[in-house]
């Protein structure tokens, strides 16, 4: 526990679910002021579900059933909804996962922002637009007058992150819940985004959420870790990492690349000439668009292959697996698909050997089907196997992205973020695919599920020669698992080799950009900045 005065303070925690039991367990933990906090574990652990107790957000028919919860020596768990209400953007903010779905699609940021101003600190409308325009200042977005004008679609990533962020502030809370803050950014915004926290951590107290223990090591003063609804270990973040007690601690810390235990991602088998897809001068053009978003691309993929596309946000890596995947019509000269002797196959071809598991797994999920009917949609649909066979093989995938079957009968809300990206991959590989296309599909998992993930990839690959084109913003972990880096900007490629060349001797001044913004902890010093987590015996 940290010496200053406690802000948050939460005892013997329990929450309950009718049909799932019990699901937090005695959970206690401080967050002094102006410090900053993390909580750390895999999906599932019960992170989300803690921090959103501590407003009263539990999502129904969940409900608290023990404990209290403090900021600032007042007891909120005694508060009733419509007390609670108005108290809620006043004594903290909080920056959901998702942005997209968080934001209201069809209303104008500048209305979200006046409107919260107005409710929770009483303001008029024109001091509550000063007070919009200020926190957009603040969180560095490029010409607010025209923010507070434009709809959520029309940013990216990372100032849709930032637009959260002074949604957040806007009515100067004394706590700050931060949830998977930088999960999709590309290095450099997320680098932006974390220094904009941290700076803003200096008047506040920030609880942060995340799955990735080098960036919690780099950022965090003390750490929570969460394994089954329980904190099975806390403490000072350079003291944790360098002496962990627990062993769920210590087998987080070996799944960190660079020193997972699992056989290596690589084939040892010779590559193979079969190109599975081949990409020659593709262009795309959206209407309206000034630029191209994707221009004069060539590369190829090939049969027991993994193949990486870096890059930051908006430099075309989902518009060339979006034209891959048939979702955008190109020109049929800039793809071919040799080994399926069909130069531009079909739908249900395309589908049957190329499948995508796409970045936001919220909306690429059916949330009225229950599991078992999204992840056998397909076998269905194909014919793969007959009805009584089928809640077998359903239950052998969700098995072996590592899911409980029993639960197939659930909706995707009942899921945690990185638990709906399993679901999402145990449907694209119900049909046995040739091409895998990922698009950032291990960016919401915790580093044991993606350690299981890249080993259940990996024999199926070996198995199936399947070829993998993975789209990433993690730099270690391209390194890791890349057999080829491909890096974009712009829409067009400036360096593409070997993961070994790529990484360790980067020739272009942006793939070096990227490099130095992703820096990571290493084990032998976990204070330390500026230090790469990559191998360096590729």
């Amino acid at each position: 526990m940290s010496a200053s005065p406690s802000l948050l303070r939460i005892r013997g925690l329990c929450v309950d679910f009718p049909r799932g039991g019990r699901v937090l367990h005695e959970v206690s933990m401080d967050a002094a002021e102006g410090e900053i906090v993390g909580l750390v574990g895999e999906s599932g652990a019960g992170k989300t579900l803690a921090a959103l107790a501590i407003l009263g957000l539990i999502p129904q028919p969940g409900r608290i059933a023990g404990g209290k919860v403090f900021i600032r020596d007042r007891e909120l768990t005694k508060l009733g909804e419509q007390t609670l209400r108005p108290l809620r953007g006043r004594l903290a903010g909080f920056v959901f996962q998702d942005p997209l779905k968080s934001l209201n699609p069809v209303r104008r940021i500048g209305s979200a922002l006046v409107e919260s101003a107005m409710r929770h600190s009483g303001l008029s409308r024109r001091q509550a637009r000063e007070r919009a325009m200020e926190a957009l200042r603040s969180v560095e977005l490029a010409n607010p007058e025209s923010a507070m004008r434009a709809y959520p679609h029309q940013f990216s990533g990372g100032q849709r992150q930032r637009i959260m962020i002074a949604l957040a502030l806007i009515n100067r809370p004394p706590l700050l819940i931060a949830d998977e803050p930088t999960t999709a950014l590309d290095a450099s915004v997320q680098s932006r985004v974390l220094e904009l926290l941290k700076r803003r951590a200096k008047r506040h107290t920030l609880l942060m959420i995340t799955h990735d223990l080098a960036l919690a090591a780099r950022f965090c003063d003390r750490l929570y870790v969460m394994h089954g609804g329980r904190v099975v270990e806390h403490g000072p973040a350079r003291e944790l990492f360098s002496n962990p007690r627990h062993e769920y601690t210590r087998s987080l810390l070996d799944s960190l690349p660079g020193r997972r235990t699992t056989a290596p991602m690589r084939s040892k088998r010779r590559k193979s000439r079969e190109a599975l897809a081949a990409v020659r001068g593709l262009t795309v053009r959206y209407r309206g668009a000034a630029q191209a978003a994707v221009e004069d691309v060539d590369f190829a993929v090939h049969a027991n292959e993994t193949v990486c596309l870096v890059g930051e946000s908006g430099s075309g890596k989902t518009t060339i697996a979006r034209a891959l995947a048939g979702v955008i019509r190109v020109d049929p000269e800039q793809l071919r698909f040799p080994s399926l002797n069909d130069d531009l196959p079909g739908a249900a071809v395309r589908a049957r050997h190329l499948q995508m598991v796409f970045q936001d797994p919220y909306s690429s999920l059916n949330p009225r089907w229950p599991v078992e009917r999204i992840v056998g949609e397909p076998i269905r649909t194909h014919r793969l196997c007959g009805r009584t066979e089928q809640k077998a093989r359903v239950a052998a995938l969700l098995g072996r992205v590592g899911l409980d079957p029993k639960q197939m009968d659930r909706r995707p809300a009942a899921f945690s973020g990185g638990q709906r990206q399993r679901i999402a991959l145990a449907r694209a590989l119900a049909m046995n695919p040739r091409l895998l296309l990922a698009d950032e599909a291990l960016s919401a998992l915790d580093i044991r599920t993606q350690a299981r993930i890249l080993a259940l990839l990996r024999d199926i690959r070996e198995e199936r020669r399947l070829a993998l084109l993975l789209i990433t913003h993690d730099l270690a972990l391209a390194a890791e698992v890349g057999d080829r880096v491909i890096v974009l900007r712009r829409g067009r490629i400036v360096e593409q080799g070997p993961a070994s060349k790529v990484m360790n001797a980067p020739r272009h001044e942006y793939t070096r950009e990227l490099l130095a913004a992703q820096a990571r902890w290493r084990p032998e010093n976990p204070g330390r900045e500026g230090v790469r987590m990559y191998t360096p015996r590729l």
